[in-house]
């Protein structure tokens, strides 16, 4: 069972890449989890699981009752939350609604290869601190400011209306500064955008040598690493 439709009051992603997303999709009439990967020589793969039936009732209980028919983008967040925007190829202003939490790993198999939101390479080899980040793109945003020494993220609070989030205003600076540092060294003090998946994963988007992707993994927040709240207890 779904819970009450609540909108998501913390940190969305929007306009993303259709690899940046998962999805409900159809297959021969059956509700599917879907992902689209962006592989190595510019192929896209289309891999989906039928592994997960009550990720994929909650997703469309709210697809339903905001729009009237089931399937589309979702994503899950640092803190578990399965959030729901309205429309797939979501804009600022888009309101996103919570189907509830969701702690099972979601992980797809394709032609051999793991695509995982663990942070394991598509063999299911553990994956280096900068190098390139092999798993689904799927991600929430947040930017190390300049200077690196600190996490934000920006907030709509209503029609054009935007709030930065700063973590230092959380956590105060010298903690914030300390999770900052596991960017630093890949981002240098110049900052930029990154991504944290489900399983606290974090990538971004720095060139590596060699590497057919712009992501590299930086690391994985852990229990004691200072971090936003959560924006629903």
């Amino acid at each position: 069972m779904h819970m009450p439709l609540t909108r998501f009051q913390g940190n969305c992603p929007n306009n993303v890449n259709r690899d940046a997303k998962y999805g409900i999709h159809f297959e021969k009439g059956q509700p599917i989890v879907g992902l689209t990967y962006a592989a190595a020589g510019g192929e896209r793969w289309y891999a989906s699981t039928k592994k997960h039936p009550q990720l994929v009732e909650m997703v469309n209980a709210v697809k339903v009752e905001t729009t009237g028919k089931p399937g589309g983008a979702f994503y899950i967040n640092e803190y578990g939350h399965v959030i729901v925007p309205t429309v797939d190829n979501a804009a600022p202003s888009t309101p996103y609604y919570l189907a509830g939490t969701y702690s099972d790993l979601l992980e797809f198999e394709f032609e051999g290869n793991l695509l995982s939101p663990e942070p394991v390479g598509l063999d299911g080899k553990p994956l280096e601190i900068g190098k390139e980040w092999q798993g689904p793109r799927v991600g929430i945003p947040y930017v190390l400011a300049a200077g690196s020494s600190d996490i934000k993220y920006t907030l709509e609070l209503r029609p054009n209306v935007e709030k930065t989030v700063k973590l230092s205003e959380k956590v105060g600076a010298a903690v914030a500064n300390a999770t900052a540092a596991k960017l630093r060294t890949l981002r240098g003090f110049t900052g930029g955008r990154f991504y944290i998946n489900e399983r606290r994963c974090l990538f971004t988007p720095v060139a590596a040598q060699g590497s057919t992707s712009s992501f590299v993994y930086a690391g994985q927040l852990g229990a004691n690493d200072a971090w936003f709240p959560n924006p629903h207890t």
